[in-house]
């Protein structure tokens, strides 16, 4: 098994993702993240178990009941996994955060 690292814009998407997600409504954060923590759990596992998008070497893992995915790269020779994304399908990528 893997570790798994979430990079500073990934912790700050998911945390800022759980605090919308309990202004909707009192306990979705809590469903999201058992959701998101279930997905790190099958990547750290397995992360070569999505496949490489675009040129580079990061991997896309789509949510089942949310519209987020997940990206990451991993490293064989750390047995590591490195989150750089918890990304919202809606969102423009181009963007940058300000």
């Amino acid at each position: 098994m893997y570790t798994l690292k979430l990079l500073k814009r990934a912790e700050n998407e998911l945390y800022q993702a759980c605090e919308w997600y309990e202004e909707k409504r009192k306990g979705l954060a809590r469903r999201f993240l058992r959701e998101v923590y279930a997905r790190f759990n099958t990547i750290a596992k397995n992360p070569k178990l999505y496949q490489v998008r675009g040129n580079g070497n990061l991997r896309f893992s789509p949510l089942k009941k949310f519209p987020f995915v997940i990206i990451y790269w991993f490293d064989d020779n750390l047995s590591t996994v490195f989150v750089v994304s918890v990304f919202h399908t809606s969102r423009e990528p181009f963007i940058q955060d300000r």
